[in-house]
């Protein structure tokens, strides 16, 4: 009788599977990722020919599959800066008078002196010398260094790096407020013509010269100091010059619209850009320069957008109009994303919420786990999750409440539109080249794409779906000075937090950590979750030690950890 029931069962499994994948053209998506992922497009990065030639494609698929253009078109474009690098003529000099004739000296560029990526590309200042210390306002510690001058604006402001007990007190109140950025904005505000920065203790982080391409860039000339290692000459006048060289490229959203002419729109996104060959260092791989093909980040969700387009239509569907978007400039910053919703091709307020399908191809053979991130991000969906039929044996659901994580969904939800994100889970291939397209789980993807057909399906009626807001884990993160060098698994429900990856060189790979390690407690704090485990990196700084204990096979391990 027992075989019996057992045979059944195992049929029954069977037809549940290829159910689903009768619903999901897996020959179509297994086309798209294969030409999406190819050496041909070069790796897609952000603006390049390659990430060109996938826009046209996606392109080419909405028109196959008779979605609409808005504006008379299927494009989105938008600029980005291919890089910046700071030119010759840049300045940092002293005067002795304020008509700017008396030169008194300058600095060399990349010897004394260079500006820092949050500069204006092209200005200059000249105004009195104003020495305002560590430039710190703080109301808990009722601080405010700017407070005791009169008639700043319009002068050069002068201001170390940190707070001057940093190398003693880390975790001061005044941390909280004594970032560079902080720091800019401080002095935006008291009217700085321009910005230099000065050598501070050496636990502050210092700017380097490499300017990012993608920095919250500001309207006047902020520069780094290293040749003025004493106090800034007090009665002098100072000459600010940033030029900086900062070609920019178009870069391609595209969208496809289906509009049954209701009031709400459910979007659809997945980033079809990747990082190319690395270019702009955010490659874990370690040999010669190779091309990046991103199977599973993203063509995986860009095949599944597009399999949605296909099926999400009919009686069963018909409730709200529906917006397909791949984005690019995902890997440089949500970049196109963070351009549509300032740019909406439908009005941000008619937007009902929001599917974001980043890697969806690699669901692990062992874990069968499917991610959804944002569950918290309207009260509807964890009674949705809760209605969602699937073999449990034969599918794992892990939730994760925040609405900020690092791919687009983020851009929708501070925009307050409850979002969600699908995810398969982290992997050793990830940005790396050996993310390939003959990798892919489509067994994995064929029951990630009927959940989320599910999901609509299940919300089609509603007609509120009200939004909330989460705990915010990714700002957290920039106030780290130290990374451990892991990719956390995502598919962990357990206690502590389990490393599906780790970074040669870094202080987890220096300490022997190993994937599959869970991490419990780092020095004095307990890891319950992520949110401990960033909230423990948050304290820590360059230089410091600690021990990590990890369950290992079951047993607990304790390393000591070098930042």
């Amino acid at each position: 009788m027992r075989f019996f029931i057992k045979i059944n069962f195992l049929i029954l499994n069977f037809i549940l599977f290829f159910s689903a994948l009768a619903q999901t053209d897996i020959k179509q998506v297994k086309k798209d990722i294969e030409y999406l992922s190819s050496d041909a497009l070069q790796g897609r990065q952000t603006g390049s020919p390659g990430e060109e030639l996938s826009a046209q494609y996606i392109a080419q698929r909405f028109k196959d599959l008779k979605l609409k253009k808005i504006n008379k078109s299927y494009y989105q474009d938008f600029s980005i800066t291919q890089l910046r690098i700071a030119k010759n003529d840049s300045r940092l000099g002293f005067c002795s008078d304020e008509t700017g004739q008396k030169k008194m000296g300058s600095f060399k560029l990349h010897e004394g002196f260079y500006p820092i990526s949050q500069s204006s590309n092209n200005d200059s200042a000249f105004g009195k010398v104003i020495d305002l210390g560590y430039g710190l306002i703080s109301d808990s510690e009722d601080r405010n260094d700017f407070e005791s001058y009169k008639d700043l604006k319009g002068n050069i402001f002068f201001v170390r790096l940190g707070y001057r007990t940093m190398e003693e007190n880390i975790h001061s109140p005044l941390a909280d407020v004594s970032s560079v950025s902080q720091k800019i904005e401080n002095c935006i505000k008291y009217g700085a013509a321009g910005i230099v920065f000065l050598p501070g203790p050496e636990a502050a982080e210092v700017p380097n010269g490499q300017l990012d391409n993608f920095a919250n860039i500001k309207n006047i000339p902020i520069v780094y100091s290293e040749g003025l290692t004493e106090n800034p000459p007090r009665g002098m006048y100072c000459f600010l010059k940033s030029s900086i060289y900062a070609p920019q490229v178009k870069a391609h959203n595209v969208a496809g619209y289906r509009n049954y002419h209701k009031k709400k729109t459910i979007v659809v996104v997945a980033h079809h850009d990747h990082i190319g060959l690395g270019e702009y260092g955010n490659s874990r791989h370690t040999g010669s320069q190779e091309i990046h093909n991103g199977a599973d980040d993203n063509a995986s969700g860009v095949a599944t957008m597009l399999e949605l387009a296909r099926t999400l239509k009919g009686r069963k569907f018909c409730k709200h109009n529906y917006l397909f978007l791949a984005v690019s400039g995902e890997e440089l910053g949500l970049l196109g994303s963070k351009f549509f919703v300032n740019h909406p091709l439908v009005p941000i307020e008619k937007i009902k919420y929001v599917i974001n399908i980043d890697m969806l191809g690699r669901m692990d053979t062992l874990k069968r786990t499917l991610v959804i991130n944002g569950t918290g991000t309207s009260p509807i969906w964890a009674e949705t999750i809760g209605k969602l039929e699937y073999d449990t044996t034969q599918l794992k659901i892990v939730q994760s409440k925040s609405g900020l994580g690092a791919s687009d969904h983020t851009s929708f939800y501070l925009k307050d539109i409850p979002v969600l994100h699908f995810f398969s889970g982290q992997h050793e291939d990830y940005h790396k080249p050996s993310d390939d397209a003959w990798k892919i789980n489509y067994e994995g993807m064929g029951k990630s794409i009927d959940i989320i057909t599910q999901f609509v399906k299940l919300n089609n009626k509603k007609k509120l779906i009200p939004f909330t807001k989460t705990k915010d884990v990714a700002k957290k993160s920039s106030k780290w000075k130290v990374s451990l060098g892991v990719m956390p698994d995502y598919t962990f429900d357990g206690v502590g937090l389990r490393i599906d990856g780790v970074s040669e060189g870094r202080p987890a790979s220096l300490a022997s950590l190993e994937s599959g390690d869970v991490i419990i407690q780092m020095g004095e704090m307990k890891i319950i979750d992520i949110y401990d485990y960033m909230k423990a990196l948050s304290k820590l700084k360059k230089g410091d030690k600690l021990d990590v204990k990890v369950l290992r096979n079951g047993s607990e391990v304790i390393k000591e950890l070098n930042f």
